[in-house]
């Protein structure tokens, strides 16, 4: 039997840029399927890294080091797992899907282009942005992903960030110094992505394209992929999905923003406008990125570890107390039972 193809792609970026209409505009390719914005494969990537630690950690005595199984190795297979697991319940998505868009009314060809009628299907498509932290672990789940950043101007993000409250009644970020920190944090690690693994695994695409120049936009993007182009992933865009409808007039009420903040996230947004991404890849940034993704993973082990050993120092000063105290209890109650015994006698004042 064939081997499930393994081969996802991510769609990254800051929120509020476009993530969730480029990943269901690709969803409506014959051979992909959107996935609902799953946010738990970046830590679990994390989580896998710590597990490795542990398990080789005293080498021969440890069995992962004892039988030769790779940091690579446990990634991939992990991955692999996922891949299948996803393919697999592909139809209990579409089912809870169907469900979802009877109850809210829906329009239901939304849904056909995605479901098995439409296709094949055998590659899945995440558009989360918390992503955008996690590509190099992801890169370790998935040798074969491919990463999708989209770039979209910082001011309108911005704008967009402060009024998606409007939308889902979630309030997305504090105020808008925090929203162009957000933006700089997110942007910043797609662009070391891009520096690290070239265009052949991160292709970056401007929301400007993606709407001014759709099917020349689509058609770049496809090649990336090596999935033939069809017009039939555009016809989302006829349709603005999950908009924060800002206001033409809207102006922040937030605290004063930091300036040097607005000006060098404005910079950088600038930059990108102008600027190609890199046109080859990078050892020595993948070699920075992997070190980062090493030194996450045990710092985290570190602070299990630290709160494994305050919770046996809690749980020891809570044995203590609780004998303390009931030492306590007894010598109040020996006290008690002597000022009744002395109460008794005669002539003696308590």
């Amino acid at each position: 039997m064939q081997a499930p193809i393994n081969k996802p792609i991510f769609v990254v970026g800051s929120p509020r840029s476009g993530t969730s209409i480029l990943t269901w505009c690709l969803g409506h390719h014959p051979n992909l399927f959107p996935v609902p914005e799953s946010n738990w494969l970046g830590s679990f990537a994390v989580n896998v890294a710590i597990a490795y630690q542990v398990g080789a950690a005293r080498g021969d005595h440890s069995i992962l080091s004892a039988m030769e199984i790779r940091n690579d190795e446990l990634f991939a297979a992990f991955g692999r797992s996922i891949n299948d697991l996803i393919l697999r319940h592909r139809k209990d998505l579409e089912t809870k899907r169907e469900t979802r868009s009877k109850e809210l009314k829906i329009d239901g060809r939304w849904l056909e282009a995605t479901s098995t009628l439409a296709g094949p299907k055998k590659r899945w498509v995440d558009g989360t942005p918390e992503y955008s932290f996690y590509i190099c672990g992801l890169r370790k789940l998935f040798p074969d992903a491919l990463f999708i950043h989209i770039i979209r101007d910082v001011r309108t993000v911005v704008r967009s960030m402060l009024n998606f409250h409007r939308v889902t009644g979630v309030q997305l970020t504090p105020n808008e110094q925090e929203a162009y920190r957000y933006w700089l944090r997110t942007v910043s690690a797609c662009l070391e992505a891009e520096r690290a693994y070239g265009p052949d695994v991160v292709h970056r695409i401007r929301y400007a394209d993606l709407i001014d120049n759709a099917e020349l936009a689509m058609r770049s993007l496809f090649a990336f992929l090596k999935e033939p182009y069809t017009a039939k992933c555009l016809e989302p865009l006829a349709l603005r999905i999950n908009s924060s409808e800002v206001p033409p007039d809207f102006k922040s009420d937030n605290p004063p923003t930091n300036p040097a903040i607005i000006e060098e996230a404005c910079q950088l947004s600038n930059n990108i406008e102008k600027s190609p991404q890199p046109s080859a890849s990078s050892p020595a940034a993948v070699a920075e990125m992997e070190a980062a993704f090493e030194k996450r993973a045990q710092y985290i082990a570190t602070l299990d570890m630290d709160k494994s050993r305050l919770e046996v120092v809690v749980c020891a000063y809570q044995a203590e107390q609780s004998r303390l105290e009931s030492a306590i209890a007894e010598l109040q109650r020996q006290f008690d039972d002597l000022s009744d015994r002395l109460a008794q006698i005669p002539g003696t004042n308590r």
